[in-house]
Protein backbone atom coordinates (compact mmCIF):
# COMPACT_ATOMS: atom_id res chain seq x y z
CA UNK A 1 0.00 0.00 0.00
CA UNK A 2 2.63 2.24 0.69
CA UNK A 3 4.49 1.29 -2.75
CA UNK A 4 1.29 2.68 -4.39
CA UNK A 5 0.90 5.91 -2.22
CA UNK A 6 4.42 6.80 -2.74
CA UNK A 7 3.87 5.94 -6.78
CA UNK A 8 1.31 8.28 -7.01
CA UNK A 9 3.11 11.24 -4.92
CA UNK A 10 6.11 10.66 -7.55
CA UNK A 11 3.86 10.64 -10.13
CA UNK A 12 2.13 14.10 -9.06
CA UNK A 13 5.87 15.39 -8.30
CA UNK A 14 6.21 14.40 -11.63
CA UNK A 15 2.97 16.28 -13.11
CA UNK A 16 4.09 19.26 -11.43
CA UNK A 17 7.35 19.37 -12.17
CA UNK A 18 6.28 19.06 -16.03
CA UNK A 19 3.77 22.15 -15.52
CA UNK A 20 6.31 24.36 -13.54
CA UNK A 21 8.55 23.27 -16.57
CA UNK A 22 5.95 24.28 -19.37
CA UNK A 23 5.29 27.56 -16.94
CA UNK A 24 8.73 28.24 -17.34
CA UNK A 25 9.02 28.23 -20.94
CA UNK A 26 6.04 30.46 -20.84
CA UNK A 27 7.29 33.04 -18.92
CA UNK A 28 10.60 33.25 -21.17
CA UNK A 29 8.09 33.74 -24.01
CA UNK A 30 6.10 36.55 -22.20
CA UNK A 31 9.79 37.96 -20.90
CA UNK A 32 11.37 38.31 -24.31
CA UNK A 33 7.64 39.75 -26.07
CA UNK A 34 7.60 42.08 -23.67
CA UNK A 35 11.22 42.85 -24.63
CA UNK A 36 10.55 43.45 -27.81
CA UNK A 37 7.41 45.69 -27.26
CA UNK A 38 10.00 48.06 -25.04
CA UNK A 39 12.35 47.92 -28.21
CA UNK A 40 9.69 49.18 -30.29
CA UNK A 41 8.17 51.42 -28.29
CA UNK A 42 11.78 52.80 -28.18
CA UNK A 43 11.89 53.02 -31.71
CA UNK A 44 8.23 54.81 -32.11
CA UNK A 45 9.72 57.46 -29.68
CA UNK A 46 12.72 57.94 -31.35
CA UNK A 47 10.59 58.44 -34.49
CA UNK A 48 8.03 60.64 -32.48
CA UNK A 49 10.97 62.62 -31.71
CA UNK A 50 12.30 63.33 -35.03
CA UNK A 51 9.16 63.93 -36.93
CA UNK A 52 8.52 66.87 -34.13
CA UNK A 53 12.15 68.36 -34.62
CA UNK A 54 11.19 68.02 -38.60
CA UNK A 55 7.87 69.79 -37.90
CA UNK A 56 9.50 73.00 -35.89
CA UNK A 57 11.84 73.15 -39.28
CA UNK A 58 8.59 73.13 -41.40
CA UNK A 59 7.19 75.22 -39.69
CA UNK A 60 10.24 77.83 -39.15
CA UNK A 61 10.97 77.65 -43.17
CA UNK A 62 7.07 78.33 -43.37
CA UNK A 63 6.71 81.92 -40.60
CA UNK A 64 10.30 82.97 -43.37
CA UNK A 65 8.55 82.19 -46.52
CA UNK A 66 5.69 83.77 -45.29
CA UNK A 67 7.29 86.95 -44.60
CA UNK A 68 9.37 86.61 -47.70
CA UNK A 69 6.51 86.56 -49.47
CA UNK A 70 5.09 89.75 -47.48
CA UNK A 71 8.07 91.66 -48.31
CA UNK A 72 8.07 90.60 -51.79
CA UNK A 73 4.20 91.79 -52.18
CA UNK A 74 5.17 94.89 -50.50
CA UNK A 75 8.07 95.57 -52.97
CA UNK A 76 5.51 94.96 -55.68
CA UNK A 77 3.21 97.64 -54.46
CA UNK A 78 6.12 100.08 -53.90
CA UNK A 79 7.05 99.97 -57.64
CA UNK A 80 3.45 100.48 -59.04
CA UNK A 81 3.19 103.38 -57.34
CA UNK A 82 6.43 104.47 -58.17
CA UNK A 83 5.43 103.42 -61.85
CA UNK A 84 2.55 105.05 -61.67
CA UNK A 85 3.93 108.03 -60.28
CA UNK A 86 6.53 108.41 -62.81
CA UNK A 87 3.79 107.86 -65.31
CA UNK A 88 2.27 110.73 -64.82
CA UNK A 89 5.00 112.92 -64.08
CA UNK A 90 6.41 112.00 -67.69
CA UNK A 91 2.92 113.24 -69.28
CA UNK A 92 3.00 116.57 -66.66
CA UNK A 93 5.85 117.53 -68.38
Amino acid sequence: MSDQRFDRIESSLEQVTVKLDKMAELMSSVIRMEEKQIAVQRRLDNLDNRINLHGTEIDAHAVEIAKARGMASGFIALAAILGALSAYLMDKM
